[in-house]
């Protein structure tokens, strides 16, 4: 028998039983049940029942919360158990609605009705023999009322594990186990509503209950509100999280791509950005200010992929308009990376990176102070790093003596406090670090793929202190 045909064979089941024990509650009934059965009492309560279902609020994984069950458990202690299971069918038959699947919708009506008969069955019975009375407060009414809603309960979800253990084949072990937990949390919250809503059910009757419901239901409504917005929060984010590591990907893809017309590229922005990201801690800059830095170093010469093949290659001096070219590549790669919103803070470190303290640099020329801090490091790391490499036109300077011209530079060109920095982050490193060949850009792209990940934070917050504050006209 397939799970479905099984699921079927519950939900008839169930619906036999529900019926058998409405009629079975409606023959006992007094006369006092079928007077309070057609009074506007138990409409009150299925209404606010159906309310209280429609503002069900889910959170916390698996805990929900609900005023729903307090009407149905009032029902029980002050109305009778018919009168009780009329209220728990109307709220059922009010939710199928929302169901596609016939068998899941009769199951979800009967599995209000059953449980009620249950607890109201035990309430009465209580109620015999202790001879409590439902118009006044006492200890046996409000015990026996959290026992009945107890009852009510345990029955409710247990029937609902066995719906699971048939319709899903979820086993009964690991559905009670996953679920005791939300339960009694529920049932907590649930015997402390409903021993203070049925003490006042007692002593002021079902409009003092009523006036108590409208802000109980308010505050259930602001609350689902509050954990609507959490989720689309949470589903934005996502979302943007997505939507940047998509934007770094197709950064880097771009580098790769210039790194196959000069192959030169990708090795020197990984090294570049090791360095950048390394002097950023050494200099005790906040976290996100070396990602940003580390970013900017990745992708420092992204603008040189519209510059000519033949000017990348070329092993003798450039020509002034070649070097035109090369002068435009910062910013080129500045204007590229702020089409991404989330990088704006990032495109004002490349554009600026060639800039030098005299004045000398380009693309703009801006001298001293108007060159952005973050700039000033990631013009270090690159030079740095510029000089430790073979290039076409000349060998490359050993570690020593490339610090050597940094700092004879230092102070006209090149800002000396960021030199020393680098050279005390040069300090004892092995040979392949101190040449940038320790590490490869793919290994460099990947890191910061997941501290981007990891922090789960936009990008657009990673802005530069130093940026921000020594330069405000950039941006």
């Amino acid at each position: 028998m397939g799970s479905n045909r099984r699921f079927s064979v519950l939900v008839g089941v169930l619906t036999c039983l529900s019926l058998c024990a409405f009629v079975f509650s409606l023959h006992q009934s007094s006369t006092r049940e079928f007077t309070v059965l057609l009074s506007g009492s138990a409409v009150v309560l299925a209404l606010l029942a159906v309310v209280a279902e429609q503002l069900a609020v889910r959170f916390a994984d698996k805990l929900t919360v609900t005023a729903s069950n307090l009407p149905i458990l009032l029902a029980i202690m002050f109305l009778g158990r018919t009168s009780a299971m009329v209220v728990g069918g109307f709220v059922g038959l009010w939710g199928c609605w929302r169901e596609n699947a016939v068998a899941t919708a009769v199951f979800n009506s009967a599995n209000f009705v059953f449980p009620v008969f249950l607890g109201g069955t035990v309430f009465m019975a209580l109620q015999s023999g202790l001879g409590f009375s439902i118009h006044s407060v006492s200890l046996e009414l409000l015990g026996c009322g959290a026992l009945a809603g107890l009852i009510y309960e345990i029955a409710n979800l247990a029937l609902v594990g066995a719906a699971a253990k048939l319709k899903y084949e979820r086993g009964i072990r690991s559905f009670w186990r996953e679920e005791l937990g939300p339960f009694f949390q529920s049932m907590a919250i649930l015997t402390a509503l409903g021993v203070a809503v049925a003490g006042l059910y007692a002593e002021a009757g079902i409009t003092a209950v009523v006036l108590l419901f409208i802000p109980l239901l308010a505050s259930q409504y602001m609350f689902k509100l509050l954990v609507r917005e959490r989720e689309h929060l949470a589903k934005q984010k996502e979302l943007s999280d997505q939507y940047l590591e998509m934007n770094i990907g197709l950064a880097a893809a771009m580098v790769v791509l210039l790194d196959s017309k000069d192959e030169y590229t990708a090795s020197h922005s990984a090294g570049v950005a090791m360095y950048c990201r390394d002097m950023a801690q050494a200099l005790g800059l906040p976290e996100s200010d070396a990602e940003a830095l580390h970013l900017a170093g990745l992708l420092h010469d992204l603008g040189k992929v519209g510059t000519p093949d033949a000017i990348l290659r070329k092993e003798g001096s450039l020509t002034e308009p070649e070097w035109e070219y090369i002068r435009q590549h910062p910013g080129k790669g500045a204007e590229v990376l702020s089409h991404f919103v989330a990088y704006k803070d990032v495109a004002a470190i490349v554009r600026f990176h060639h800039e030098r303290l005299d004045g000398s640099g380009y693309p703009e020329g801006v001298e001293g102070d108007r060159i952005p801090e973050m700039s000033k490091i990631l013009a270090v790391a690159d030079s740095y790093h510029a000089m430790t490499s073979n290039r076409p036109y000349r060998k490359a300077m050993s570690s020593f003596e490339a610090l050597k011209e940094l700092r004879s530079i230092a102070g006209t060109s090149l800002d000396a406090h960021y030199v020393e920095a680098l050279a005390r982050v040069l300090r004892d490193k092995s040979l392949a670090y101190r040449d940038g060949t320790s590490t490869d850009f793919m290994v460099e792209y990947e890191r910061g793929r997941i501290n981007l990940r990891l922090r789960g934070q936009s990008l657009a917050d990673l802005s530069g202190t130093a940026v921000a504050q020594e330069d405000p006209a950039v941006g």
